[in-house]
């Protein structure tokens, strides 16, 4: 009887443990891609190879039939953050390398509390990907002129994402 409780008290242990490593493995599966995701935008990658497997490539940005999606509350901070820099940069006096590397800092933060999945996901990271590219070419300025151009363009990348996620 003692052998036979053990044993089913092994098992189930066995069986829980498996469970939540494979729960963990699938966690850590998607933020090393979306990291990696990350890395190849940064390197300028071409669009289609920064979906591979993780966003549906053929997504577009587009509304929620109609409405917007929803956006997980771990991310929006990050998304706020950004909004913030943006719009507290000064196009003639600011530092636009700072504002890129800050940009930079709060995007990896996003990208970690991403949880979404689905085709809410998929938009978004159509939606980031365009974004991302931006503060890298924001990072690569060679002057002061050509960073206004792209700090605008950043103004617009918020707006699109406020026309489409909520």
């Amino acid at each position: 009887m003692k052998k036979t409780l053990l044993s089913a008290l092994l098992g189930l242990a066995i069986v829980i443990s498996c469970e939540k490593k494979q729960e963990t493995t699938e966690n850590q599966d998607h933020t090393n891609h979306t990291e990696n995701v990350a890395a190849e935008t940064e390197a300028e990658a071409p669009a289609e190879a920064t979906h591979d497997d993780h966003a549906d490539a053929s997504a577009n940005l587009e509304l929620n039939n109609g409405k917007k999606w929803k956006t997980n509350t771990e991310m929006l901070p990050y998304i706020q953050k950004q909004e913030q820099l943006i719009d507290a940069y000064d196009d003639e006096t600011g530092d636009y390398k700072k504002l890129a590397a800050d940009l930079s800092t709060a995007n990896d933060q996003l990208i970690k509390s991403c949880t979404m999945t689905g085709k809410s996901h998929d938009v978004l990271h159509v939606w980031l990907t365009d974004h991302m590219k931006k503060i890298n070419l924001l990072a690569k300025a060679a002057t002061q002129k050509e960073a206004e151009k792209i700090a605008e363009s950043l103004e617009h990348s918020m707006e699109s994402y406020h026309q489409y996620f909520e």
